[in-house]
């Protein structure tokens, strides 16, 4: 498996009662194969038992233990490709109609994340507020016409002046868009509850179970070899690998893969100058983004750099952070800051800044969830929804697929 992320995780000091699943140790038939036990998979696994259709999951590591120890957790209907301009790369209908999929899918995160927590516990999942602040008071213009353009969609946002911002935080800033219906998470223990939910649902989940080859039989079946002994029968493959291009049995796809920082500081005994606890970005590319935890600490990330592989140097992991925690004392002056927890990862882009998801367009009983981007889970959540339909014969959300699939 290629290393995705180094670092000491905070995600993972928190724990389901299940952390731990079997391997496949005999041979399966089932209507669909998810190959990936992160967010993606795990989301899709939940759609399709939602819709009483009969999956497999395989990962070939350890569930919940791929990107989700590493995101930040932050759930944003906005995308790092502003609306404005996504339409002005796309076309108006088609940006429209992608961003109003984002934010529905927040609301199906929700419903998702609160029957998880009748049935599991808590996964930390908490309804939030975005800002999105001006790195430099050139990016006003651009701000304001980003407010348009989600206003125009009747999104649930405003637009800060600069004695606003002060009014609410102890910096300033040019302007400040503020978008509602956010919300935050911690992806570890999310999948986590997922993947115990289901479990106890009566779900095949397993772990440890590699897929080493796949063979398309002449009923349109596939055979999938697991861990080179045992076979699973199935209709349909849905690949939710991450950003494990190896493991892709077709074309790889057009993306580039990134390393960004992310430091965890101590707990910070009074954070009501932060309000509403925010979430927080930038308009500069790559941006520095911001958020606190249930027991108030402040996740920061960002410094993104082109290059695909973990940092395993300590004095330039040392120089990132600190360049991190300087940042954020810029923002918030007097909190008293330490880092407690830091890693850098592995992160996914593509040209367009668009998941894919969808169809394989030489085979159509293979599918893909490659949630790649700043927005992750709610990539994720779109995919899951877009394939369950798929697989159940709706054409519901076909208009999103046009948007994401694999060969536009």
């Amino acid at each position: 498996m290629k290393e995705l992320h180094t670092g000491d995780y905070y995600w993972n000091t928190f724990h389901t009662k299940k952390s731990e699943w079997s391997s496949l140790d005999n041979d399966l038939t089932t209507k669909v194969l998810i190959v990936g036990g992160g967010m993606s998979g795990l989301l899709m696994a939940y759609m399709l038992h939602e819709q009483g259709i009969d999956f497999v999951l395989l990962e070939g590591d350890q569930i919940a233990e791929g990107s989700s120890l590493a995101s930040t957790g932050l759930l944003q209907y906005c995308n790092d490709i502003m609306l404005s301009e996504l339409r002005s790369a796309i076309g108006r209908e088609k940006a429209d109609t992608f961003y109003q999929y984002c934010f529905r899918a927040l609301d199906q995160l929700k419903r998702i994340a609160s029957n998880i927590q009748q049935h599991v516990g808590d996964a930390h999942f908490r309804p939030r507020t975005s800002m999105q602040y001006c790195s430099t008071d050139e990016d006003i213009v651009k701000l304001q016409q980003e407010y348009e353009a989600l206003l125009s969609l009747d999104f649930p946002c405003e637009l800060w002046g600069s004695q606003q911002i002060q009014q609410h935080f102890p910096f300033s800033k040019g302007t400040g868009l503020v978008t509602h219906g956010d919300a935050e998470v911690n992806p570890h223990l999310f999948v986590l509850s997922l993947a115990q939910y289901l479990t106890e649902q009566g779900c095949h989940l397993y772990e440890k179970s590699i897929v080493s080859d796949h063979e398309r039989l002449s009923d349109g079946k596939y055979h999938v070899t697991v861990n080179n002994i045992n076979k699973v029968e199935a209709e349909y493959i849905v690949y939710a690998v991450g950003y494990q291009p190896e493991q892709l049995h077709q074309k790889l796809f057009h993306s580039a893969l990134n390393r960004s920082y992310v430091i965890v500081t101590n707990p910070v005994a009074d954070l009501s100058s932060w309000h509403e606890k925010y979430m927080l970005w930038e308009t500069a590319r790559p941006y520095l983004y911001l958020r606190t935890t249930i027991d108030s600490r402040i996740i920061v990330g960002g410094l993104d750099e082109t290059t695909q592989t973990p940092n395993h140097n300590t004095a330039s992991i040392d120089a990132h952070n600190n360049t991190l925690l300087e940042e954020l004392r810029k923002l918030f002056p007097d909190y008293d800051l330490q880092i407690d927890y830091s890693w850098n990862a592995t992160f996914a882009e593509t040209a367009d800044q668009l998941p894919y998801l969808g169809v394989d367009p030489e085979d159509k009983h293979i599918m893909y969830i490659l949630g790649y981007g700043g927005n992750g889970t709610v990539s994720s959540m779109l995919g899951a929804e877009l394939l369950t339909n798929i697989v159940s014969g709706s054409s519901a959300m076909s208009d999103l697929a046009d948007i994401v699939k694999l060969d536009r």
